[in-house]
């Protein structure tokens, strides 16, 4: 199929197209101009967008013996540019590409995450290779949100053997600091040019440099850069250190690490080295920052090139073929062999099982006085190539699983250089089955140390960065394995280190628990059978089993593929899952289809608004920020969506943000709105939730109607919204799989049903991988009458509404009292009077290898009565009797005040440990960190003396149940499958509104 007539969207001047031969198999029509009385004004004159700029990296040459490059905007129903798991492209958007690589640019009413107008690289691959790593790059003069580049215009150029986009623009919120980028393709090229102007319109002097800001999001590329004691090391660094950790070097690449993946490498074309700062989130490279007096500008051009394969050295080779053109630099050759000395299966080819790091030094010099080059992944034979600079010494590192193996100094040579063989040691093999019932199904396994000489043995981090894992099977957040987990369907073999483990697996929390313990030799294969029962009678009749938040790699801190994560829903035996990525929406329509997914779950398409650009919410507040997260079901999928069918989310307090999902087509009468993880610490600068946000004091009361505080801002309705920044329907109370924000979450709660706020309580995995949280681990059951095979999804999402749930990560509780009328009442939204002699009744049931150490009442927020005598305990956790852990009726007037309104919620697990609130806003902060028994100063991280003040302004960290000793214990099988959780329930509000007249909240 023909590509999309190029179109020029400001076009420059009268111009003639030509379409000539192309590269191999695909149709590419270069498009030669042969220009009209062209003005060929350069634009750093002033001289308006009718300008052109400068063709970038004028020296630079790549030749083939034919080639073509094309430009375009893409058009509705046309191809999809570039695929993977990244892929953004939408209709409107700029495509460049020459059959080697290709380029999407964001139009400029498609702004994606920090750049707040189009115009950014957000796709960026190979045609046809499925594997588009880049999340944004987008360019900007610093750090702060009006540092950004905002464009207005844009026009294709279409010049002989070039075609390129030009944008045009200032600087946000700065509309005489112009600026201007072409980004270029031209045949034959691995890569795109680009040249940047920013030009001082304004009177002062001013400190700029320009960045290519490199949003990897988290959990996906990994930027690497030779300089001493770097490579893959970066100093960590907060919004206001950022200057602290700016360092220079000589290129940068980015590489995803993952199958099928890609590298990137930026080298800068005007100087002979770039600068900037790295993280796993997010890179500022770029020109070095200098003052720049009224009228001067800065100009940055730089070559990106990109490279298939999951290392470095595949765009580094290009960057130093880059180099060598620019300023003369001469590279060598360095090739070597890695044997694994005795394995039957050496694996040579996969990237844990080998990875060669070359560095510029010799093994006896400290790793912070080496550089590191470039990193390789050798063939399956064990042979590498790779590129480094001429004249040097080098030092091989081989690191399998997370661990350096294997070293080698090579000493410097004229000519190529040889590393010679690198011996590593040979692994195991390891082969899991697991049935559930007796049928095959999918399972998730856990392969963890048996003992503390394995876990020594085989813990490790993939190039040091990302988690420890132990063992390290697989990269720690892409496809299985991953981490020390395995998707498990059938037979499954995969590679492992020698050493003693024991394998867990169950099928989510109602369920046995199956553990088998294994000896894996070196060249060796081992066999595991995980046999599980599921156990229906923990499921409450009427009940469906939810999660609300979930991600893909839809997401920009996921790369877990589409269909692993379908065979984690089906793992998790959930019955609803909410798919909610950052900012775009996502279906798995594909993945669903090909492993019959739909036939035994039911996938609400949702979206989690993230806010990424600051902005001030009143304008006397010292700091911009942003609203936090929030998710939104069902939302209307569109493919063709530059959000895919998400509206832009960024600058917009909630209710407006509200708004805008309405006018998407998010359906108000039916559809939910859930508050994600309301209190949470900064994440680069920015609010994960909006309670933070806001910085709510639950010592105060809500104002009904905005009175200029933030606090008032809760309530308030936004200038051109329709809704109340208030007028959500749920709050997570546990978010994650280890629990560790719940205590604040429960609190706001519980804080807002004593106001009179009434919203649902949720319990959703945020599940972004196999490692960071497991789906499913927590989730909410739903009291419907819906089915998965007759499913209602609007009396489904009303259910939610009304908070006819409970949320639990092992243990199930029911509550039920009567009312006037003596009809039975269960937990919800819906107030009524109990009746006179109502008792509270309580069940809990749990899996025997779930620990119930205590059931709570509490009633307006506080523990009335904690039931811990009367639990029963299971005699065998690896059994299936014993999953009835208490059954009691409670008179409620024995535990509810009398007197005034009154909700009672009921939970169920390991004690809380105790945590205050050393800052005086109502919300526990701090725990007994060193465990001397008294929370204070003491237990505050940073803090070296008693502050002079009662209200500390320094807090934290919060405490969480202790480790569980041995490997063995009931804690342990506990966290065997619910990593760093401890178990935990709860129940949404019984609603006793005593005096008949409406609830108003509790104790009003």
């Amino acid at each position: 199929m023909a590509p999309p007539r190029p179109r020029l969207i400001a076009p420059l001047c009268e111009s003639s197209l030509a379409p000539v031969q192309v590269l191999g198999p695909v149709l590419l029509a270069a498009l030669l101009l042969t220009t009209l009385g062209c003005n060929k004004d350069d634009c750093l004159s002033g001289s308006g967008p009718d300008c052109v700029m400068p063709s970038p990296c004028s020296t630079l040459e790549f030749t083939c013996e034919e080639g073509g490059a094309l430009v375009y905007e893409l058009q509705t129903g046309g191809e999809s540019p570039v695929g993977g798991i990244a892929a953004l492209a939408a209709p409107g958007d700029i495509v460049l590409t020459n059959g080697l690589v290709t380029a999407v640019i964001d139009a400029i009413d498609h702004p994606h995450y920090l750049a707040p107008t189009g115009g950014a690289i957000i796709d960026l691959g190979t045609p046809g290779g499925n594997d588009d790593s880049v999340r944004s790059i987008f360019q900007a003069a610093g750090l702060l949100p009006h540092d950004a580049f905002a464009y207005t215009e844009s026009k294709l150029l279409v010049e002989e053997g070039v075609a390129a986009v030009q944008f045009h623009g200032h600087l946000d919120g700065h509309p005489d600091l112009l600026v201007n980028t072409r980004y270029e393709i031209r045949p034959c090229e691995p890569g795109i040019r680009i040249r940047t102007e920013l030009i001082n319109g304004e009177p002062d002097p001013l400190s700029w440099g320009i960045w290519d800001a490199f949003y990897f999001g988290n959990r996906e590329s990994l930027p690497f850069t030779p300089a001493p004691g770097q490579g893959f090391e970066h100093p960590s660094f907060g919004l206001t250190t950022i200057p602290d950790v700016i360092d220079g070097s000589p290129y940068m690449v980015a590489a995803a690490h993952t199958q099928p993946g890609v590298s990137y490498a930026t080298v800068a074309c005007t100087a002979m080295e770039s600068s900037g700062f790295h993280s796993e989130e997010i890179s500022g490279y770029g020109t070095q920052g200098r003052i720049v007096m009224p009228g001067d500008y800065e100009v940055y051009e730089r070559f990106i090139a990109v490279a298939d394969g999951p290392a470095v050295a595949g765009a580094a080779d290009i960057a130093l073929e880059v180099r060598q053109q620019l300023w003369g630099e001469a590279w060598s050759t360095l090739e070597g062999q890695v044997v694994a000395d005795g394995d039957p299966r050496p694996r040579l080819g996969q990237p844990l099982r080998a990875s060669v790091l070359i560095s510029e030094g010799t093994n006896a010099m400290a790793r912070e006085e080496r550089i590191p080059w470039t990193q390789v992944v050798p063939d399956s034979e064990g042979r590498f190539s790779v590129r480094v600079p001429a004249s040097r010494a080098y030092v091989a590192e081989v690191e399998a699983y997370g661990r350096v193996v294997a070293t080698s100094d090579i000493p410097e040579a004229e000519a190529d250089m040889d590393a010679g063989v690198l011996s590593i040691p040979a692994v195991g093999e390891l082969v899991i089955d697991a049935t559930v019932d007796d049928q095959q199904e999918h399972v998730l396994a856990f392969v963890l140390p048996a003992d503390d000489a394995t876990e020594e043995a085989v813990a490790g981090a993939m190039f040091g960065q990302f988690e420890e894992c132990a063992p390290l099977l697989g990269a720690p957040y892409g496809e299985s394995p991953a981490c020390n987990r395995v998707l498990v369907d059938g037979p499954t073999t995969f590679a492992v280190p020698a050493g003693s483990y024991t394998i867990y697996a169950n099928a989510g929390p109602f369920s046995t628990l199956a553990r088998q313990s294994i000896e894996v030799a070196e060249g060796g294969t081992a066999f595991a059978l995980l046999q599980i029962e599921r156990l229906p009678g923990l499921l409450p009749s009427g009940t469906l089993s939810a999660d609300f938040h979930v991600h893909g790699s839809a997401s920009f801190d996921s790369s877990i593929p589409d269909h692993d994560r379908v065979r984690a829903f089906l793992a998790s035996e959930l019955d609803v899952i909410a798919s909610t990525d950052h900012d775009v929406a996502g279906d798995y329509a594909e993945a669903m289809t090909d492993l019959a997914a739909h036939e035994r779950m039911k996938l609400l398409v949702g979206i989690e608004t993230t806010g990424h650009i600051l902005f001030r919410l009143l304008p006397e507040l010292p700091f911009p920020q942003v609203v936090g997260h929030w998710n939104f079901w069902p939302v209307v999928y569109d493919p063709e969506g530059p959000y895919r069918g998400a509206p832009w989310d960024e600058l917009a307090e909630p209710g407006l943000l509200f708004t805008r999902m309405r006018d998407a087509g998010w359906p108000e009468d039916s559809g939910v709105i859930q508050f994600n993880h309301p209190i949470e610490d900064l994440k680069f600068g920015r609010d994960l939730g909006f309670a933070s946000t806001l910085q709510l004091d639950a010592t105060l009361d809500l104002p009904e109607t905005f009175d200029g505080t933030t606090q008032g801002l809760f309530h308030a309705q936004p200038v051109g919204a329709d809704f109340r920044n208030s007028d959500y329907h749920a709050q997570e109370v546990m978010n994650g799989t280890s629990n560790s924000s719940h205590q604040s979450y429960r609190a706001l709660w519980f804080y807002l049903l004593n106001q009179g706020v009434l919203r649902s309580g949720t319990a959703n995995s945020d599940s972004h991988s196999l490692l960071d949280n497991v789906l499913g681990t927590p989730r909410t059951l739903v009291w419907t009458t819906s089915t998965v095979e007759d499913f209602d999804e609007v009396e489904f999402n009303l259910a939610v509404r009304d908070g006819r749930m409970m949320g639990t990560n092992g243990p199930v509780i029911q509550i039920s009292t009567t009312d006037t009328s003596g009809a039975v009442r269960r937990p919800s939204l819906t107030a009524f009077t109990p009746g006179v002699e109502a008792t509270l009744d309580i069940r809990v049931d749990a899996a025997p290898w779930v620990p119930v150490d205590e059931v709570r009442i509490v009633v307006n927020g506080e523990v009335v009565r904690i039931l811990s005598d009367k639990l029963s305990i299971p005699s065998d956790p690896l059994g299936s009797a014993g999953t009835a852990r208490l059954d009691i009726q409670i008179p409620l007037d024995e535990i509810v005040p009398d007197g005034g309104d009154a909700w009672v919620v009921v939970e169920a697990g390991h004690a809380l440990e105790p945590n205050v609130d050393l800052d005086c806003n109502g919300f526990p902060d701090t725990g007994d960190n060193n465990r001397d028994g008294v929370i204070d100063w003491r237990d505050v991280d940073g803090l070296e003396e008693a502050p002079e003040e009662d209200c500390f302004t320094t807090t934290g960290p919060m405490t969480e149940p202790q480790a569980p000793a041995g490997r063995t214990s009931r804690g342990a099988l506990f966290q065997a499958v619910v990593p760093e959780g401890y178990p935990l329930a709860f129940t949404n509000p019984l609603l006793l509104d005593r005096d008949q007249d409406g609830f108003e909240g509790g104790g009003r």
